[in-house]
């Protein structure tokens, strides 16, 4: 029960990823990878592979080299630039290819092969070996070279080809799955862009499960022993149609969810999410953890995906959303007293530790340094609040205008901020000061009257932040429970137990 409800407070969230062998050079100034065709031959039993890659890539004409990510274990046979051959040059997981001076685009040819020392895995799940990626943060330099950063998504138009005897499933639209001469090759194309960490592909038995009822075809992998695992998902349709009308068009031409054991609950792989084989036997509280998990993932493919954190200290303008919008989506279906409650949860489950770490950090180290529920949790609160600050149609109007301007990109803390300002006619300088740049959190003061049976509450600390806005408090007392406003300051209760205070959605040290 214990894993089971870190799964469901994290959602997605990464806990420690797999031992990470590969340091990835920074993305250059003026570097854009605008597209990666990529064939790679799989040998499920050894991981080893051979592969080509063609990236087309735009950058300044000032620059005379390229620095594409590429783990050093994969010998590379040949570099061609625009067609001509070039040195093949390594400096440890760095390729480093010439470009024509003056040049502003150039055409890169790689092949290589080897058995790689991160990014592809294999594990046991339902019965089977499955062999699965983990591009995240930057692992998908493993197999696939490219800049790995979020700050360049690229279009990835990807062919995998093993053995007869696998199943494969791939990021992006499939546009081919042919058998001959013993091999499968399947191959699939994403034509909008989104970050290498979230390109993908599994390797197994696989039964696919389909559903035609949403706006794209959705469908769901499932490991052969798990066949009759779906029910769990039978709402992702649904789901994913409320989410387009909130967010604007669903950024693929198709969605699938794909059993696999990660280690994790998730990953927003690109049009085909990743979930932990565990999860599709698990239910707790009457609630299907699978069901939260596939939405927190289907949210990522506008924000994360399709939209990308700029950079790895952006990432809360990846989880706060996912996590957000998940309380949303669900209750868009299930009545607001969903919402509420999964808000009011999501506040409970944040440690106060995670709750006054700055929700931007000042410096990382490393991007899995930013892994806390700060950028899922707190990230969710201060999305809420910026809702309640600038109301309902100014909140949609600019998530709307950030997917439909920056599709296919990136957006920072400061553009995010700029666009909300621009859609609400509002200054959230001290809000983002506070709660976003800040490592306080407001203090609410409760006091409880068994006399009288009142409940009476102060706030402290806010920094002005909350003042006048519907703050509700769900307040609970012997399984009954009422909803109030914070700023009513008191509330009359039935029995004689002290009651409990939750925030709803807001992050607050209930005192």
């Amino acid at each position: 029960r214990a894993a089971l409800a870190a799964a469901l407070a994290l959602a997605s969230c990464r806990a420690a990823p797999p031992a990470d062998p590969v340091e990835v050079p920074a993305p250059q100034p003026g570097v854009d990878v605008q597209s990666v065709r990529l064939r790679l031959v799989l040998d499920p039993p050894t991981l080893t592979i051979r592969a080509t890659a063609t990236l087309v890539v735009g950058h300044t004409g000032r620059l005379d080299t390229l620095l594409l990510g590429l783990d050093d274990a994969l010998a590379v046979s040949s570099v061609r630039v625009d067609g001509q051959a070039a040195a093949v040059v390594r400096e440890g997981d760095a390729l480093v290819v010439p470009v024509e001076p003056g040049a502003r685009t150039s055409t890169v040819d790689v092949a290589y092969g080897g058995v790689p020392a991160a990014g592809l895995y294999a594990a046991e799940a339902a019965g089977q070996r499955v062999v699965f990626t983990d591009g995240w943060p930057d692992r998908a330099a493993g197999w696939l070279p490219a800049v790995h950063h979020p700050s360049d998504p690229f279009a990835l138009d990807l062919t995998v080809v093993v053995p007869a005897a696998y199943d494969v499933v791939l990021t992006g639209e499939t546009v081919l799955d042919s058998v001959a001469a013993g091999q499968r090759t399947v191959r699939s194309v994403l034509p909008a862009g989104a970050p290498s960490y979230t390109a993908a592909f599994a390797v197994g038995q696989f039964v696919t499960v389909r559903d035609g009822s949403a706006s794209v075809p959705v469908r769901h992998a499932l490991l052969a022993a798990d066949a009759g695992g779906a029910p769990g998902l039978r709402r992702i349709a649904a789901v994913l149609d409320t989410l387009a009308a909130l967010l604007g068009p669903y950024p693929y031409a198709t969605f699938a969810t794909v059993e696999v054991p990660i280690s994790y609950a998730g990953m927003e792989n690109a049009a085909a999410p990743f979930i932990r084989a565990a999860l599709y036997r698990e239910t707790a509280e009457g609630r299907t953890p699978i069901e939260e998990v596939a939405v927190h993932e289907l949210v990522h493919q506008w924000w994360g995906n399709a939209v990308a954190p700029a950079d790895w200290g952006d990432l809360w303008l990846a989880e706060g959303p996912a996590t957000y919008l998940t309380a949303e989506a669900l209750g868009r279906l299930d009545g607001p007293d969903t919402r509420l409650r999964h808000l009011a949860r999501l506040v409970r489950e944040t440690t106060p530790k995670d709750a006054r770490r700055r929700l931007v950090p000042e410096a990382l180290g490393r991007p899995e340094d930013a892994l806390s529920l700060t950028p899922y949790n707190k990230g969710a609160a201060v999305l809420h609040l910026i809702r309640l600050r600038v109301g309902e149609r100014a909140f949609w109007r600019a998530l709307r205008g950030i997917q439909s301007c920056r599709a296919g990109g990136s957006v920072s803390t400061a553009a995010f901020r700029g666009a909300v300002e621009r859609a609400s006619g509002q200054d959230l300088g001290a809000l983002f000061a506070y709660w976003v740049y800040g490592t306080a959190i407001p203090r609410l003061h409760t006091r409880w009257d068994r006399g009288t049976r009142t409940l009476s509450w102060t706030l402290a600390g806010d920094g002005g932040t909350l003042a006048d806005l519907p703050v509700d408090l769900l307040v609970r007392q012997d399984g009954a429970e009422r909803v109030v406003r914070l700023a009513a300051g008191r509330v009359a209760m039935p029995g004689a137990v002290r009651p409990d205070v939750w925030p709803v959605g807001v992050l607050l040290d209930v005192d």
